[in-house]
């Protein structure tokens, strides 16, 4: 089995961690009816959820500058007092601006339709959000007011808030689709396994080393040019014995610092950590029983020999090795599936009066 080092994630941990999720943004939005605006507040319906005008007016402001870049850059177009209303070879920057935005406005109320689905929230109109937006701040100022500890920020406002309540909300459905899998066996993950291996089950490839290290620094932690040119002549030493023959297990008895660990695996595909050190730069260089020259490295000077290679990509990861990563993948796409599904089918009813008058 190749290695790999990857970060196993505890799914009771993570569970727990849902659940509490789970408890809070229901909480959260627990004791608010559902909202019957007047027709004049609402711009739009989704499944007859209502989407209000200050939420389309949240999403035009998100989007404005991303829409002024695409007539830019697409059209050379310059701002201007009818830049918003003139058409651009059939395109017209307010009416892109204005379907994009009621685009992300029913992308997000089904995610929140389907948190409510599951009894995960409970109120998902805009006045009952902020209503409780004025309930947190009320009792974050409480708390602050009473010395106790208050996490995140002291006050939120309406974007931090919204993306603070879907990212939990989206976080315990998650958690819903993850104990559904979970019941299933694992009959499902295997599958999503296979049908993904390739595009992202590959080894990112390692090169497993032996080193000989000793320390060049002196007791503050310094560079000592006199130790440093000794333990060179020492790692020369050694070099020259495992060059005529000798055993690595012999050579760092005798040469390496007493405690040091005599195998080191790098990771190919951290290619942050490796641009930081020279050990793992040389040893991405190096072949199957070719050994470095003398490499210096956070206060030591390192020899080492390539003893396994394994290439990026040459090789798929075992089920085994990447479960807990097929199983949040598994999710995220039942998730996304879900959501994209919802969003095709959903009965929008757009207020006609209202969207075309509006203006920048």
């Amino acid at each position: 089995m190749f290695k790999e080092r990857i970060l196993h994630s505890n799914h009771r941990r993570i569970l727990i961690m849902f659940s509490l999720l789970t408890v809070m943004v229901t909480a959260a939005f627990s004791g608010g009816a559902w909202w019957q605006g007047n027709e004049e507040d609402v711009i739009a319906t989704v499944n007859g959820s209502p989407i209000h005008v200050e939420e389309f007016q949240r999403a035009i402001r998100l989007n404005k500058s991303a829409i002024m870049n695409y007539f830019r850059d697409q059209h050379h177009a310059d701002q201007s007092e009818t830049f918003w209303t003139t058409s651009f070879d059939g395109e017209i920057p307010i009416e892109m601006l204005k379907k994009k935005a009621l685009d992300d406005c029913v992308r997000l109320k089904v995610r929140l339709l389907q948190a409510k689905d599951l009894g995960i929230l409970q109120d998902i109109s805009y006045p009952g959000f902020l209503r409780q937006l004025q309930q947190e701040n009320h009792r974050r100022a409480q708390a602050i007011k009473n010395r106790q500890v208050v996490y995140g920020p002291e006050r939120y406002d309406v974007d931090t808030y919204l993306e603070y309540l879907l990212t939990n909300s989206t976080l315990a459905v998650k958690q819903h689709l993850q104990q559904n899998a979970l019941k299933q066996g694992e009959s499902s993950l295997r599958l999503f396994y296979e049908e993904h291996k390739d595009q992202r089950y590959r080894t990112r490839g390692y090169v497993t080393l032996q080193r000989i290290s000793r320390t060049i620094l002196d007791s503050n932690h310094q560079i000592d040019p006199a130790l440093e040119q000794k333990v060179k002549r020492l790692l020369e030493e050694a070099h020259a014995r495992l060059l005529s023959g000798a055993s690595f297990e012999d050579v760092a008895a005798a040469y390496a610092a007493p405690g040091t660990e005599l195998e080191l695996t790098i990771d190919l595909g951290d290619e942050r950590r490796n641009a930081r050190s020279p050990v793992a730069q040389a040893a991405a260089k190096l072949s199957v029983q070719e050994m470095s020259q003398i490499i210096e490295d956070n206060g030591s000077l390192h020899l080492l020999k390539c003893i396994e290679r394994v290439e990026p990509d040459s090789a798929y990861l075992a089920y085994e090795q990447v479960k807990d990563q097929v199983l949040q993948d598994y999710v995220n796409g039942e998730y996304e599936t879900r959501i994209h599904e919802m969003t095709a089918s959903a009965q929008v009813v757009r207020h006609d009066k209202l969207y075309q008058s509006f203006q920048m």
